[in-house]
Protein backbone atom coordinates (compact mmCIF):
# COMPACT_ATOMS: atom_id res chain seq x y z
CA UNK A 1 0.00 0.00 0.00
CA UNK A 2 0.85 3.89 -0.60
CA UNK A 3 0.13 7.00 0.55
CA UNK A 4 0.74 10.40 -0.70
CA UNK A 5 2.92 11.74 1.90
CA UNK A 6 1.45 15.51 2.78
CA UNK A 7 4.79 17.98 3.16
CA UNK A 8 4.76 17.84 7.30
CA UNK A 9 8.31 18.56 7.72
CA UNK A 10 10.20 21.53 5.87
CA UNK A 11 12.95 22.36 8.78
CA UNK A 12 14.59 18.77 10.61
CA UNK A 13 17.55 18.01 12.90
CA UNK A 14 19.27 14.91 12.67
CA UNK A 15 21.46 14.29 15.15
CA UNK A 16 23.22 10.33 15.17
CA UNK A 17 25.64 8.95 17.23
CA UNK A 18 26.92 5.28 15.78
CA UNK A 19 28.53 2.53 16.42
CA UNK A 20 31.77 1.69 18.28
CA UNK A 21 34.12 2.26 14.97
CA UNK A 22 37.14 4.14 14.17
CA UNK A 23 35.09 6.39 11.05
CA UNK A 24 35.00 9.48 12.08
CA UNK A 25 32.97 12.41 10.67
CA UNK A 26 34.76 13.19 7.38
CA UNK A 27 34.20 9.39 6.60
CA UNK A 28 30.59 9.64 7.57
CA UNK A 29 29.77 12.21 5.24
CA UNK A 30 31.82 10.80 2.62
CA UNK A 31 29.57 7.62 2.79
CA UNK A 32 26.19 9.42 3.31
CA UNK A 33 27.95 11.48 -0.53
CA UNK A 34 27.99 8.07 -1.88
CA UNK A 35 24.56 6.46 -0.79
CA UNK A 36 22.63 9.59 -1.40
CA UNK A 37 23.21 8.74 -5.90
CA UNK A 38 21.34 5.91 -4.53
CA UNK A 39 18.62 7.37 -3.19
CA UNK A 40 18.20 9.75 -5.23
CA UNK A 41 17.70 6.68 -8.27
CA UNK A 42 15.14 4.58 -6.15
CA UNK A 43 12.92 7.34 -4.97
CA UNK A 44 13.38 9.77 -8.35
CA UNK A 45 13.78 12.41 -5.88
CA UNK A 46 16.80 15.36 -5.66
CA UNK A 47 18.94 15.73 -2.55
CA UNK A 48 22.05 17.52 -2.33
CA UNK A 49 24.73 17.29 0.88
CA UNK A 50 25.88 20.81 1.78
CA UNK A 51 29.74 20.81 3.10
CA UNK A 52 29.86 19.52 6.59
CA UNK A 53 31.18 22.07 9.43
CA UNK A 54 32.97 20.92 12.76
CA UNK A 55 31.78 21.96 15.71
CA UNK A 56 33.30 21.38 19.64
CA UNK A 57 36.63 20.59 18.09
CA UNK A 58 35.69 17.59 16.03
CA UNK A 59 32.67 15.78 18.71
CA UNK A 60 30.44 16.85 16.45
CA UNK A 61 29.97 17.88 12.66
CA UNK A 62 26.99 18.74 10.79
CA UNK A 63 25.77 19.27 6.86
CA UNK A 64 22.91 20.16 5.47
CA UNK A 65 20.74 18.24 3.37
CA UNK A 66 18.07 19.78 0.99
CA UNK A 67 15.58 17.64 -0.43
CA UNK A 68 12.68 18.30 -4.00
CA UNK A 69 10.21 15.41 -4.04
CA UNK A 70 6.95 15.45 -5.08
CA UNK A 71 5.67 14.88 -1.70
CA UNK A 72 7.45 19.12 -1.05
CA UNK A 73 10.76 20.16 0.04
CA UNK A 74 12.85 19.91 3.20
CA UNK A 75 15.83 20.99 4.84
CA UNK A 76 17.86 18.78 7.16
CA UNK A 77 20.71 19.81 9.29
CA UNK A 78 22.35 16.31 9.90
CA UNK A 79 24.70 16.13 12.57
CA UNK A 80 27.48 13.27 13.08
CA UNK A 81 28.17 12.91 16.88
CA UNK A 82 32.05 11.71 17.00
CA UNK A 83 33.80 9.71 19.46
CA UNK A 84 35.93 7.84 16.89
CA UNK A 85 38.82 9.62 19.17
CA UNK A 86 37.71 6.85 22.13
CA UNK A 87 37.63 4.12 19.74
CA UNK A 88 41.08 4.69 18.00
CA UNK A 89 42.64 5.15 21.63
CA UNK A 90 41.37 1.76 22.63
CA UNK A 91 42.64 0.17 19.87
CA UNK A 92 45.76 1.86 19.77
CA UNK A 93 46.92 0.44 23.53
CA UNK A 94 49.21 -2.36 23.86
CA UNK A 95 47.60 -6.01 22.57
CA UNK A 96 48.05 -7.28 26.12
CA UNK A 97 46.61 -4.56 27.79
CA UNK A 98 43.38 -4.95 25.26
CA UNK A 99 43.03 -8.48 26.00
CA UNK A 100 43.20 -8.32 29.35
CA UNK A 101 40.32 -5.88 29.23
CA UNK A 102 38.74 -8.03 26.98
CA UNK A 103 38.87 -11.13 29.25
CA UNK A 104 38.14 -8.98 31.99
CA UNK A 105 34.50 -7.16 30.16
CA UNK A 106 33.64 -11.29 29.19
CA UNK A 107 33.77 -13.16 32.52
CA UNK A 108 32.24 -10.02 34.51
CA UNK A 109 28.99 -10.29 31.13
CA UNK A 110 29.29 -14.20 31.66
CA UNK A 111 29.42 -14.32 35.95
CA UNK A 112 27.02 -11.41 36.36
CA UNK A 113 24.34 -13.54 34.35
CA UNK A 114 24.26 -11.33 31.57
CA UNK A 115 25.49 -13.91 28.63
CA UNK A 116 22.58 -15.90 30.10
CA UNK A 117 19.86 -13.26 29.40
CA UNK A 118 21.47 -12.05 26.00
CA UNK A 119 20.37 -16.04 25.54
CA UNK A 120 17.27 -15.81 26.85
CA UNK A 121 16.56 -12.53 24.87
CA UNK A 122 17.76 -13.48 21.46
CA UNK A 123 20.36 -16.11 20.66
CA UNK A 124 21.23 -14.37 17.94
CA UNK A 125 23.25 -11.41 19.57
CA UNK A 126 24.42 -13.95 22.19
CA UNK A 127 26.44 -16.04 19.47
CA UNK A 128 27.86 -12.45 18.26
CA UNK A 129 28.48 -11.83 22.10
CA UNK A 130 30.86 -15.26 22.24
CA UNK A 131 32.02 -14.70 18.64
CA UNK A 132 35.64 -13.14 20.01
CA UNK A 133 35.89 -15.29 22.70
CA UNK A 134 35.62 -18.35 20.39
CA UNK A 135 37.77 -16.92 17.81
CA UNK A 136 40.41 -16.32 20.56
CA UNK A 137 40.23 -19.90 22.04
CA UNK A 138 40.42 -21.00 18.18
CA UNK A 139 43.78 -18.96 17.83
CA UNK A 140 45.12 -20.53 21.22
CA UNK A 141 44.06 -24.48 19.74
CA UNK A 142 46.32 -23.40 16.61
CA UNK A 143 49.38 -22.73 18.34
CA UNK A 144 48.67 -26.00 21.23
CA UNK A 145 48.85 -28.07 17.44
CA UNK A 146 51.51 -26.46 16.44
CA UNK A 147 53.21 -26.56 19.54
CA UNK A 148 52.75 -30.68 19.93
CA UNK A 149 53.69 -31.15 16.23
CA UNK A 150 56.84 -29.25 16.91
CA UNK A 151 57.37 -31.01 19.76
CA UNK A 152 57.30 -34.10 17.92
CA UNK A 153 60.31 -33.51 16.48
CA UNK A 154 64.02 -34.75 17.16
CA UNK A 155 64.83 -31.23 17.87
CA UNK A 156 67.39 -29.23 20.29
CA UNK A 157 66.22 -26.92 23.16
CA UNK A 158 63.40 -28.62 24.86
CA UNK A 159 60.14 -27.36 24.75
CA UNK A 160 61.79 -23.75 24.17
CA UNK A 161 61.37 -24.00 19.93
CA UNK A 162 57.75 -25.93 19.83
CA UNK A 163 56.92 -22.66 22.39
CA UNK A 164 58.24 -20.08 19.93
CA UNK A 165 56.65 -21.94 16.97
CA UNK A 166 52.96 -22.77 18.74
CA UNK A 167 53.30 -18.50 20.06
CA UNK A 168 54.18 -17.50 16.18
CA UNK A 169 51.53 -19.64 14.54
CA UNK A 170 49.00 -18.18 17.31
CA UNK A 171 50.58 -15.03 16.47
CA UNK A 172 50.71 -14.75 12.75
CA UNK A 173 46.79 -16.84 12.50
CA UNK A 174 45.52 -14.31 14.89
CA UNK A 175 47.17 -11.25 13.33
CA UNK A 176 45.78 -12.04 9.85
CA UNK A 177 42.23 -12.98 11.03
CA UNK A 178 41.80 -11.01 14.08
CA UNK A 179 42.28 -7.58 11.90
CA UNK A 180 40.54 -9.00 8.95
CA UNK A 181 37.63 -10.18 10.66
CA UNK A 182 37.30 -7.49 13.01
CA UNK A 183 37.78 -9.45 15.95
CA UNK A 184 40.36 -7.34 18.07
CA UNK A 185 37.63 -4.31 17.28
CA UNK A 186 34.87 -6.36 18.99
CA UNK A 187 37.13 -7.03 22.27
CA UNK A 188 37.67 -3.25 22.36
CA UNK A 189 34.16 -3.03 21.48
CA UNK A 190 32.82 -5.17 25.02
CA UNK A 191 35.64 -3.55 26.62
CA UNK A 192 34.15 -0.04 26.09
CA UNK A 193 30.39 -1.70 26.71
CA UNK A 194 31.39 -2.90 29.76
CA UNK A 195 33.19 0.26 31.49
CA UNK A 196 30.58 2.82 30.25
CA UNK A 197 27.43 0.49 31.79
CA UNK A 198 29.70 0.79 34.93
CA UNK A 199 30.28 4.80 35.11
CA UNK A 200 34.04 4.26 34.17
CA UNK A 201 34.34 5.78 30.97
CA UNK A 202 34.45 9.69 32.27
CA UNK A 203 35.66 11.03 28.74
CA UNK A 204 32.40 9.22 27.61
CA UNK A 205 30.40 10.98 29.66
CA UNK A 206 31.82 14.34 29.69
CA UNK A 207 31.73 13.88 25.14
CA UNK A 208 27.85 12.80 26.12
CA UNK A 209 27.45 16.54 28.31
CA UNK A 210 28.88 18.29 24.93
CA UNK A 211 26.25 16.87 22.38
CA UNK A 212 23.52 17.46 24.97
CA UNK A 213 24.61 21.20 24.85
CA UNK A 214 25.61 21.42 21.16
CA UNK A 215 21.66 20.04 20.59
CA UNK A 216 20.40 22.34 23.09
CA UNK A 217 22.02 25.72 21.37
CA UNK A 218 21.48 24.03 17.69
CA UNK A 219 17.60 23.82 18.48
CA UNK A 220 16.87 26.60 20.17
CA UNK A 221 19.28 29.05 17.24
CA UNK A 222 16.56 27.11 14.75
CA UNK A 223 12.83 26.60 14.27
CA UNK A 224 12.65 22.80 13.41
CA UNK A 225 9.77 21.11 12.73
CA UNK A 226 11.25 17.45 13.97
CA UNK A 227 14.36 17.05 16.11
CA UNK A 228 15.25 13.51 15.80
CA UNK A 229 18.20 12.00 17.90
CA UNK A 230 19.02 8.46 16.09
CA UNK A 231 21.29 5.89 17.57
CA UNK A 232 22.63 2.83 15.39
CA UNK A 233 24.07 0.10 16.68
CA UNK A 234 26.28 0.78 20.15
CA UNK A 235 25.01 4.45 19.17
CA UNK A 236 21.64 2.90 20.25
CA UNK A 237 22.35 2.55 23.81
CA UNK A 238 24.33 6.19 23.77
CA UNK A 239 21.78 8.11 22.47
CA UNK A 240 19.34 7.16 25.21
CA UNK A 241 22.21 9.05 28.00
CA UNK A 242 22.25 11.84 25.20
CA UNK A 243 18.52 11.79 25.14
CA UNK A 244 17.98 12.21 28.92
CA UNK A 245 20.69 14.87 29.23
CA UNK A 246 18.81 16.92 26.74
CA UNK A 247 15.77 16.69 28.60
CA UNK A 248 17.36 17.67 31.96
CA UNK A 249 18.86 20.59 30.59
CA UNK A 250 15.55 21.71 28.77
CA UNK A 251 14.12 21.31 31.71
CA UNK A 252 16.54 23.52 33.40
CA UNK A 253 16.40 26.04 30.51
CA UNK A 254 12.08 26.26 31.45
CA UNK A 255 12.00 25.22 27.18
CA UNK A 256 9.66 21.98 26.69
CA UNK A 257 10.70 18.44 26.11
CA UNK A 258 9.96 17.97 22.85
CA UNK A 259 12.21 15.64 20.67
CA UNK A 260 12.18 12.36 18.88
CA UNK A 261 13.74 9.10 19.56
CA UNK A 262 15.22 6.85 16.79
CA UNK A 263 16.83 3.59 16.96
CA UNK A 264 17.96 1.90 14.30
CA UNK A 265 19.50 -1.79 14.93
CA UNK A 266 20.15 -1.07 18.19
CA UNK A 267 22.13 -3.24 21.01
CA UNK A 268 20.90 -0.81 24.12
CA UNK A 269 19.76 -4.27 25.96
CA UNK A 270 23.71 -4.86 26.03
CA UNK A 271 23.80 -2.40 28.66
CA UNK A 272 20.37 -2.59 30.02
CA UNK A 273 20.21 -6.45 30.88
CA UNK A 274 23.73 -5.95 32.68
CA UNK A 275 22.43 -5.39 36.49
CA UNK A 276 24.97 -3.19 36.89
CA UNK A 277 23.53 -1.30 34.39
CA UNK A 278 21.75 1.22 37.06
CA UNK A 279 22.29 4.30 35.60
CA UNK A 280 21.25 3.41 32.17
CA UNK A 281 18.05 2.09 33.88
CA UNK A 282 17.41 4.94 35.56
CA UNK A 283 17.46 7.21 32.88
CA UNK A 284 15.77 5.28 30.63
CA UNK A 285 12.82 5.43 33.02
CA UNK A 286 12.63 8.86 33.19
CA UNK A 287 12.88 9.06 29.81
CA UNK A 288 9.57 7.45 29.85
CA UNK A 289 8.48 10.36 31.92
CA UNK A 290 8.32 13.53 29.26
CA UNK A 291 5.16 12.81 27.11
CA UNK A 292 6.99 14.85 24.54
CA UNK A 293 9.54 12.53 24.08
CA UNK A 294 8.48 9.64 21.20
CA UNK A 295 10.33 7.04 21.01
CA UNK A 296 10.74 4.16 17.64
CA UNK A 297 12.64 1.20 17.25
CA UNK A 298 13.75 -0.54 14.37
CA UNK A 299 15.02 -3.64 14.32
CA UNK A 300 15.62 -6.66 11.57
CA UNK A 301 15.83 -10.90 11.95
CA UNK A 302 18.88 -10.71 9.68
CA UNK A 303 20.99 -8.64 11.48
CA UNK A 304 22.53 -10.41 14.35
CA UNK A 305 23.80 -7.41 15.75
CA UNK A 306 20.66 -6.34 17.05
CA UNK A 307 17.67 -7.63 19.40
CA UNK A 308 14.79 -8.61 17.21
CA UNK A 309 11.68 -8.35 18.65
CA UNK A 310 12.72 -7.10 21.96
CA UNK A 311 10.83 -4.32 23.39
CA UNK A 312 14.19 -2.50 24.79
CA UNK A 313 12.15 -0.71 27.50
CA UNK A 314 10.18 -3.89 29.18
CA UNK A 315 13.30 -6.01 28.38
CA UNK A 316 14.90 -3.67 30.96
CA UNK A 317 12.57 -4.27 33.20
CA UNK A 318 10.78 -1.23 33.34
CA UNK A 319 6.96 -0.30 32.79
CA UNK A 320 5.78 3.05 32.48
CA UNK A 321 2.40 4.45 32.77
CA UNK A 322 1.91 6.22 28.88
CA UNK A 323 -0.93 5.69 26.93
CA UNK A 324 1.53 5.46 23.73
CA UNK A 325 3.59 2.47 23.10
CA UNK A 326 7.16 3.63 24.29
CA UNK A 327 8.88 2.71 22.14
CA UNK A 328 6.97 1.99 18.58
CA UNK A 329 8.61 -0.88 17.03
CA UNK A 330 8.77 -2.53 14.03
CA UNK A 331 10.83 -5.26 12.48
CA UNK A 332 11.81 -4.32 8.68
CA UNK A 333 13.04 -6.93 6.24
CA UNK A 334 16.46 -6.00 5.12
CA UNK A 335 16.17 -8.17 1.87
CA UNK A 336 12.99 -6.17 0.77
CA UNK A 337 15.12 -2.78 0.85
CA UNK A 338 17.95 -4.06 -1.80
CA UNK A 339 17.80 -5.18 -4.94
CA UNK A 340 17.81 -9.06 -5.34
CA UNK A 341 21.44 -9.93 -6.56
CA UNK A 342 22.67 -7.05 -3.78
CA UNK A 343 20.99 -8.83 -0.92
CA UNK A 344 22.34 -12.35 -2.03
CA UNK A 345 26.18 -10.72 -2.41
CA UNK A 346 25.87 -8.97 1.26
CA UNK A 347 23.55 -11.37 2.99
CA UNK A 348 26.25 -13.69 4.93
CA UNK A 349 28.52 -10.12 5.62
CA UNK A 350 26.51 -9.49 8.81
CA UNK A 351 28.64 -6.26 9.61
CA UNK A 352 27.04 -5.08 5.81
CA UNK A 353 23.68 -6.23 7.23
CA UNK A 354 24.08 -4.24 10.17
CA UNK A 355 25.07 -0.70 8.54
CA UNK A 356 22.20 -1.26 6.03
CA UNK A 357 19.97 0.58 8.83
CA UNK A 358 21.95 3.37 8.11
CA UNK A 359 22.64 3.29 4.32
CA UNK A 360 20.09 3.92 1.02
CA UNK A 361 18.02 1.67 -0.60
CA UNK A 362 17.43 0.61 -3.79
CA UNK A 363 14.08 -1.08 -3.58
CA UNK A 364 11.39 1.43 -2.44
CA UNK A 365 10.11 -0.04 1.34
CA UNK A 366 8.45 1.67 3.86
CA UNK A 367 11.85 2.12 6.54
CA UNK A 368 13.81 4.38 4.57
CA UNK A 369 17.01 5.92 6.70
CA UNK A 370 17.77 8.92 3.63
CA UNK A 371 13.36 9.18 3.61
CA UNK A 372 13.56 9.71 7.55
CA UNK A 373 16.39 11.79 7.55
CA UNK A 374 15.91 13.94 4.56
CA UNK A 375 12.22 13.62 3.13
CA UNK A 376 8.98 15.37 4.59
CA UNK A 377 7.41 12.87 6.26
CA UNK A 378 8.08 13.01 9.63
CA UNK A 379 9.03 9.78 12.24
CA UNK A 380 5.40 9.10 13.38
CA UNK A 381 4.03 8.69 9.52
CA UNK A 382 6.44 5.58 9.29
CA UNK A 383 3.96 2.13 9.01
CA UNK A 384 5.00 -0.78 7.75
CA UNK A 385 1.59 -0.56 5.45
CA UNK A 386 2.68 2.84 3.62
CA UNK A 387 5.34 4.29 1.67
CA UNK A 388 6.95 8.08 1.71
CA UNK A 389 5.98 8.41 -1.96
CA UNK A 390 3.08 7.37 -4.01
CA UNK A 391 3.98 5.01 -6.14
CA UNK A 392 2.42 2.20 -8.69
CA UNK A 393 1.02 -0.78 -6.71
CA UNK A 394 3.80 -3.46 -7.61
CA UNK A 395 6.76 -1.48 -7.13
CA UNK A 396 6.68 -1.51 -3.72
CA UNK A 397 8.55 -5.78 -3.53
CA UNK A 398 10.32 -4.81 -7.06
CA UNK A 399 13.43 -3.10 -7.32
CA UNK A 400 13.92 0.07 -8.75
CA UNK A 401 16.02 0.18 -11.65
Amino acid sequence: MSEVAQPSVSRRAVFLVGGYERNDAAGFFRRIGREMDRFRKCWSVDATLGTPVEAFKGAATTASVDYHGPDGTCRSDITFLSFDDMVKHDGARPFMVRLGAYLLAFFDYVFSGTMFRFFATNWRFALYFLYPFVTLVFFAWLGTIAYRLTGALPLPGGPVIPALVGACVAYVVGRFIGQRYFVFHLMDLWSFSREHLHCRRPEMDARIDVWASLIGEQTSAADYDEVLLVGHSTGGALILDVAHKVAERLVAEGRPVNFKLVTVGSTSLKVALHPAAKRARERLEALAGYPGIRWTEFQALTDIINFYKCDPYARAGLTHQRGDQFPRQYQVRIRDMLERDVYKRVKKNFFRVHYQFISANSRRYFYDFFMICCGTRPIEAVRGDTLPLAVEAGKTAEAVS
